[in-house]
C-alpha cells in the first residue's frame, strides 16, 4: 500500500481447525468484521497491518460491508 490510498488494506489469514490455511487482502473494516464472526467458530484469524500485494482480495468482502 502506498501513500495517499484511499483504502487501509491488509493482510488477513484464516487458519481453519484442521490446519488450512488461507492469505487474502482486505480493507481493515471488513478484515475485523469478518473476524469478528469467524472467531466462535474456532477459525483462527489475523489481521496484520502489512498488506502484500500478491495476495488475491478477500472472497465475497461485500458481505462484510455495512
Amino acid at each position: 500500500m502506498t501513500a495517499g490510498t484511499e483504502t487501509d488494506e491488509v493482510h488477513v489469514r484464516l487458519r481453519f481447525p484442521g490446519g488450512m490455511i488461507l492469505d487474502y487482502r482486505a480493507e481493515r473494516a471488513i478484515a475485523e468484521r469478518l473476524a469478528a464472526h469467524l472467531r466462535p467458530h474456532r477459525i483462527e484469524v489475523t489481521i496484520d497491518g502489512m498488506p502484500i500485494d500478491r495476495l488475491a482480495p478477500l472472497p465475497c468482502a461485500e458481505l462484510w460491508t455495512d
